[in-house]
């Protein structure tokens, strides 16, 4: 289990494994917690300290729409990160995360992390090149479980202007992102919060 540095995502990754291992069979390997992979972190904004929780969406909203619309070098009030930096670390990630699980030893099918619904919802449009418009409506629940296959032979593919990402739209940027093919299983299954 790897954990953005947040505490709430360190604690959440702590009980995750513990809980897990404390249902796996004799026979099972056990899961381990990997610690802090700086990639997983929640999208910065900049300094929305002070604002009111309307006017900090509002900034929030304003700056991820201009990503979606292909204006990936913008920043929210001119602070924070970029969209195009956001999306590098989205690849780090998954690039990160499929190295640990291969290192491993012995290699491991499945690497879980634990990570932030606004950075969740960029991933998950990187991966399953959808338009980012779109995913600013998706429900990501605390909690909720996204799946994604990762291709950890070397297989790639180039996230560019042209991309799903942009929705089509022509407003052109010079983004030349490789990573590694991907696919998206499951986005936000919550079956296992029943009663919660």
């Amino acid at each position: 289990v790897a954990h953005s540095k947040l505490l709430r995502a360190k604690e959440t990754s702590a009980i995750l494994s513990g809980e897990a291992n404390s249902l796996l069979k004799a026979n099972q390997k056990p899961i381990r917690l990997y610690g802090e992979v700086s990639s997983l972190g929640e999208v910065d904004f900049g300094n929305l300290d002070g604002k009111d929780v309307n006017s900090a969406k509002s900034v929030m909203m304003s700056t991820f729409a201009s990503w979606a619309t292909g204006d990936i070098d913008a920043r929210a009030g001119g602070e924070g990160e970029s969209g195009r930096e956001v999306l590098e670390r989205c690849v780090q990630a998954l690039e990160t995360l499929s190295q640990v699980a291969s290192a491993s030893s012995p290699p491991q099918d499945s690497m879980l992390a634990v990570s932030h619904s606004t950075y969740l919802r960029i991933l998950l449009t990187l991966v399953s090149d959808t338009p980012l418009a779109e995913s600013a409506l998706w429900k990501i629940n605390n909690g909720s479980i996204n799946v994604v296959d990762v291709n950890i032979e070397g297989k790639q593919r180039l996230v560019s202007a042209k991309s799903g990402i942009f929705g089509g739209l022509k407003r052109s940027n010079d983004l030349q992102l490789p990573m590694p093919e991907c696919h998206l299983i499951r986005r936000n299954e919550v079956r296992h919060l029943d009663g919660m």
